[in-house]
């Protein structure tokens, strides 16, 4: 699995401006959006992620279920 809770849970933590969950080489991290440079396939900011959800983070189950979606999504374009 490329995405985990464990990668949301960062992001939603993050201190980063602007976090983004990417993915480069197979590899999920979360980086700054306001960098400039292109690290990687964005997968979900965490403002977009925090809209979708309500304006709050997801956790538990929900975490987990979102971790998924997002995984699945970033296989199925080969990252």
């Amino acid at each position: 699995m490329t995405i985990a809770a464990e990668h949301l849970t960062q992001l939603f933590d993050s201190d980063l401006p602007d976090p983004q969950l990417v993915v480069e080489a197979g590899e999920a991290r979360v980086v700054s959006g306001s960098a400039g440079e292109q690290q990687g396939l964005v997968v979900a900011s965490r403002a977009d992620l925090l809209e979708e959800s309500g304006g709050r983070a997801p956790s538990g189950e929900a975490l987990d279920q979102l971790a998924a979606r997002l995984d699945s999504a970033v296989t199925s374009m080969g990252g």
